[in-house]
């Protein structure tokens, strides 16, 4: 059951820290300063628990993010399945298989957006967070200047007003709050690359052969793109892809018509496919692209994929929200001492992410340009288990330095 919302209209004290978006990067960030002593209003347009389009695969180290969260027997109890493998398959039947636990033997998980931002969500309200469900930021308080607070309308329509020390936009990548507040650009080369849109469904599969392996994440190539596939909990298989905006085009939006025609592109894919019960409706997100965003007022970071987007592969973007919001939080800490985010702070905690993401964010656009362009994995598996070395050495190389093995 949600915990009723805060009442605003009898608490009128400025709040050290008003995080929008409570996604895992939002949602983390504010564990992290009310666990440092911060009052933190985390506020989502959303009710939870909530459906999300994602790949639904946290990689070994988001895993171990979670962990030092103090979330470790809450992700055990999930149901969320144990991930080992990476199988990427092609059009024409082949196929390549990289391990991805750590070094340490630790494995990634599939577990979906709506149980695993609900864990957080209520470990943020444990901690003393008060969240806004339903509550939607349509942009910054700025007073000479600088961001003191954010405004919109809650449930209802009623006008909401929340001062605080410190803002921070962990609402995505499209948010209103990050348009009326920096810029964003583009981090892959124009032209280089088609217009992509993601489309998301979890499934059930009665034949068990014909299911994603278990222990397995699929990545099922087809010419532009690929339809990743994990096992999560409740018996699910979820089933996230990217694609040319073309072809969604090309069937006018009707996401069953362009499966029936698209997914017999890879055999895998297909098979899998056709023994599958679908569970409710599409999700579909257009425009996607890998880019960065930068804040041009002061009072204000940006965290997850508001700060900067990464290409979908083996989990790298829920890890990225995880492991951001170490990265931003002693920043946003430092800005509640000093009673405000002046420019140079907000510039070091943006240097502080280029240093630790920069190298993956590359990796994964590299990534990208290979798998779609399956004849690239044809040829690969040709080496046989020289072939999965070399995928198992480029993932292994997206993960941080310290953990690396490439």
């Amino acid at each position: 059951m949600t915990p009723d919302p805060p009442d605003l209209d009898h608490d009128d004290r400025p709040f050290d820290a008003a995080v929008v978006g409570a996604g895992p990067s939002g949602s983390a960030l504010a564990i992290r300063l009310a666990s440092a002593g911060a009052r933190v209003a985390l506020i989502d347009a959303g009710r939870f628990p909530r459906d999300k389009l994602c790949g639904e695969y946290l990689s070994p180290e988001g895993v171990e993010a979670l962990g030092r969260l103090g979330l470790g027997a809450e992700v055990a109890r999930s149901g969320g399945r144990p991930i080992r493998l990476v199988r990427l398959t092609t059009p024409r039947g082949r196929s390549l298989e990289a391990e991805v636990a750590g070094p340490d033997g630790r494995t990634g998980l599939g577990l979906s957006r709506s149980a695993l931002d609900a864990i957080l969500l209520d470990a943020a309200r444990a901690r003393g967070v008060l969240a806004f469900e339903g509550t939607r930021i349509s942009g910054p308080i700025v007073a000479a200047g600088r961001v003191v607070g954010i405004s919109g309308r809650g449930e209802g329509g009623a006008p909401v007003s929340i001062r605080s020390t410190v803002v921070v936009a962990a609402d995505g990548r499209n948010s209103s709050l990050t348009r009326r507040t920096g810029t964003s650009r583009p981090r892959s080369v124009p032209g280089l690359r088609p217009r992509l849109f993601g489309l998301k469904r979890h499934l059930i599969v009665p034949d068990d052969s014909a299911d994603e392996p278990a222990s397995t994440v699929g990545l099922h190539l087809l010419p532009g793109g690929y339809v990743g596939a994990c096992r999560v909990e409740g018996g699910r298989t979820n089933l996230c892809g990217l694609l040319p905006e073309r072809l969604s085009r090309r069937h006018r939006g009707d996401l069953d018509a362009l499966a029936g025609a698209v997914f017999p592109g890879n055999p895998t894919l297909s098979a899998l496919w056709r023994a599958s019960e679908p569970l409710g409706p599409w999700k579909t997100v257009a425009g996607v692209r890998v880019e960065v965003a930068s804040p041009r007022l002061p009072g204000i970071f940006y965290a997850g994929d508001a700060r900067g987007t990464v290409d979908p592969l083996g989990g790298q973007g829920l890890t990225m929200a995880l492991l951001g919001s170490e990265v931003l939080a002693p920043f946003v800490l430092r800005a509640i001492a000093r009673e405000g985010a002046d420019p140079g702070l907000v510039r070091e905690a943006i240097r502080a992410w280029h240093s630790r993401f920069d190298r993956r964010v590359l990796l994964c656009r590299a990534f990208h340009h290979a798998l779609v362009r399956p004849s690239l994995v044809d040829l690969a598996s040709l080496l046989g288990r020289w072939g999965d070395d070399l995928l198992s050495l480029g993932f292994s190389c997206t993960r941080d330095p310290a953990r690396l093995s490439c």
